[in-house]
């Protein structure tokens, strides 16, 4: 039996670099094989020309054979039903999805979609779910008793992070967002606590203790973090991605976490229970309280932090998370 992945291409942004981040430890530490899939914007295919690049995207496939579909693939949802549909072409093949993003659940302006989504995600054999919440949610919503893996965490493999420097508590709060999305950014005011937002145009707002330091690659990014210190945010005052939030497994957790910073969550994220237990971070109910939470910490308290982070963040950076996530579910389809 050969195990699949499916692997983005054509897309750029944090959605691409997670799916082929799971698809390198899929391929490298476990031996799947890739399947690419190309984005293409555009609003339909012609069947004939659909099922051809169906065909060649499977070329490798056998009967008996295993896939995990990275969902979504940022085609449409008809585009990934007809894909999942054509794989049964093969005898004894097994699906697992590995939920990313539930797309109506992002926007409000999405959120009809969900019948299809729900539809979709009935046709696996196993999900791959960020939390027990995301699928409690689901099966509310008509989702089939499945099997199911929960990830918990995203990993964050890490290239020449230089561990030689130390996160210092230098009353700094890094967000990795876009800037216009978030009002928090726009109203910051703290003279004690300096809000750096990794987002574009790059622009300084001295009176307001604010830089929006541009757009970082993803290596200058976790090395940007761990020189500047501080903390993570992890946050959105928007209520209906806030609801997400509470469901999903935030790509942005595992970057800070990765670059070696303790986070600040809202009290309502699924692993503030963890952060919280393994002292990796603060959690707080308004970025209010976490202003003063992160006020009050004293260097002692924030160095213990660093030092808790370091020993998490092994598993994020050595993609064990996803490892384990892989595994389990290829067990769940083909043992269980």
């Amino acid at each position: 039996m050969t195990v699949h992945i499916t692997n983005l291409y054509g897309l750029g942004g944090t959605a691409a670099l997670a799916q082929q981040m799971v698809a390198k430890i899929g391929c490298q530490n476990l031996g799947m094989n890739e399947l690419g899939i190309y984005v293409y914007q555009l609003p339909e295919e012609p069947q004939q020309s659909l099922y051809a690049r169906f065909d060649g995207i499977i070329a490798s496939l056998s009967h008996g054979d295993t896939v995990i579909i990275q969902s979504p693939s940022w085609n449409s949802i008809e585009w990934d039903q007809a894909f999942i549909d054509h794989l049964d072409l093969y005898r004894d093949i097994k699906k697992i999805i590995f939920i990313h993003d539930v797309v109506p659940l992002m926007l409000d302006v999405n959120r009809y979609l969900l019948p299809q989504y729900i539809d979709y995600y009935n046709k696996a054999d196993v999900l791959i779910v960020h939390t027990e919440k995301m699928y409690h949610f689901l099966r509310q919503n008509g989702l089939e008793e499945k099997k199911h893996v929960v990830l918990h965490f995203f990993d964050h493999p890490v290239n020449n992070l230089n561990y030689s420097i130390t996160p210092q508590n230098n009353k700094v709060i890094n967000f990795a967002g876009n800037a216009q999305k978030f009002e928090f950014v726009k109203n910051w005011h703290n003279p004690d606590i300096k809000l750096q937002v990794f987002s574009n145009p790059k622009k300084s707002y001295p009176d307001q203790n604010l830089e929006i330091t541009g757009w970082k690659s993803d290596s200058v990014l976790l090395d940007t973090l761990r020189r500047t210190g501080g903390f993570g945010l992890v946050w959105s005052e928007d209520p209906y991605w806030s609801e997400y939030m509470k469901l999903n497994a935030s790509f942005k957790t595992s970057t800070y976490l990765a670059a070696g910073l303790p986070l600040i969550v809202n009290s309502e994220m699924p692993e503030k229970d963890t952060i919280k237990r393994k002292n990796i971070g603060i959690a707080a109910n308004n970025l209010e309280e976490a202003q003063e939470k992160v006020l009050r910490i004293s260097d002692e308290e924030y160095n213990q932090m660093v030092r808790n982070v370091e020993s998490f963040a092994k598993l994020i950076r050595e993609g064990y998370f996803t490892k384990k996530a892989l595994t389990e579910a290829v067990f769940k389809v083909r043992y269980e």
